[in-house]
C-alpha cells in the first residue's frame, strides 16, 4: 500500500526527531529523507512554506551528508507540525 502524503510527513519528523536526539544518521537515513523531500516536493498540495522548508532539508541533506543543525531541525519540525495535509 503506497505511503500517502501525511504518512510521508511522519517518516520525515520521526527521522529528524531521533537525528536531533542522536546527532547521528546513518545512510540509509540520508537515501530516505532524500527519497521523502522528492516525493514529497513534487505533491501540488504542499503549502508555500512546507515546500521551501522541504528544499532545504533536501539541499542540505544531499550536499552535507552530516546531521543537520539541531536549529534547523526545531523549526522543520515545528512546521511539520504545524502542516495538515489534505
Amino acid at each position: 500500500m503506497p505511503m500517502n502524503s501525511y504518512d510521508k510527513l511522519g517518516l520525515l519528523t520521526d527521522i529528524l526527531k531521533n537525528q536531533s536526539t542522536e546527532q547521528y544518521m546513518t545512510k540509509d537515513e540520508y537515501d530516505q529523507i532524500n527519497r521523502l523531500t522528492e516525493s514529497l516536493i513534487a505533491e501540488s498540495q504542499n503549502d508555500p512554506n512546507l515546500l521551501q522548508a522541504l528544499q532545504h532539508i533536501q539541499q542540505l541533506n544531499v550536499n552535507n551528508h552530516q546531521p543537520f543543525e539541531n536549529q534547523d531541525v526545531n523549526q522543520w519540525l515545528q512546521l511539520l507540525d504545524q502542516t495538515s495535509l489534505t
